[in-house]
């Protein structure tokens, strides 16, 4: 899975700046030079430091440089994800159950990696909650995973007490 990013590396910003469609994507796309001038103004890094970020993501397998322009890989996603989710309205929680075998300790290992890097808050062994919106991230790894019999997420609110 690989060490938690920084929130404000210059990577982050990198990657950030790589969701589709964004500003800062078009940018990078169709003017690099101009990406890199912008990013440099709201990240407080030096140009330099950047573009060897972009590379470093590059080869971390975390950006695919296309021909149709630069790309976040699965696994950059799943790395940016804590970055660029949305949190959750008013006491909403969410909330990953999973019971799975044995036989599967490395997936259920993964997974629990995943949900410590994405700030999940351990509730029991097998329950975790986040008051952020993770599930798009949640089911592309739990299908990618082939947990589909073994992982619930459910959306829920605190009702006692209130101000946990």
């Amino acid at each position: 899975m690989g060490k938690p990013l920084r929130e404000r590396s210059a990577l982050i910003y990198v990657l950030v700046a790589l969701i589709p469609y964004s500003k800062p994507n078009l940018l990078l796309a169709y003017k690099p030079n101009l990406f890199f001038r912008e990013l440099e103004k709201i990240s407080q890094y030096k140009i330099a430091i950047l573009r060897n970020a972009y590379y470093r993501g590059i080869n971390k397998g975390l950006i695919n440089s296309e021909v149709n322009g630069p790309r976040l890989t699965t696994l950059g996603r799943r790395r940016v994800a804590p970055f660029v989710a949305s949190k959750l309205t008013g006491n909403a929680s969410l909330m990953v159950i999973f019971d799975i075998p044995e036989a599967r300790a490395a997936d259920r290992r993964s997974l629990r990696t995943l949900l410590r890097q994405w700030r999940f808050q351990q509730v029991q062994k097998s329950v975790w909650v986040s008051s952020y919106d993770f599930r798009k991230f949640l089911v592309e790894v739990i299908e990618e995973l082939k947990l589909d019999n073994h992982v619930e997420i459910h959306e829920n609110a605190r009702l006692f007490p209130k101000d946990s």
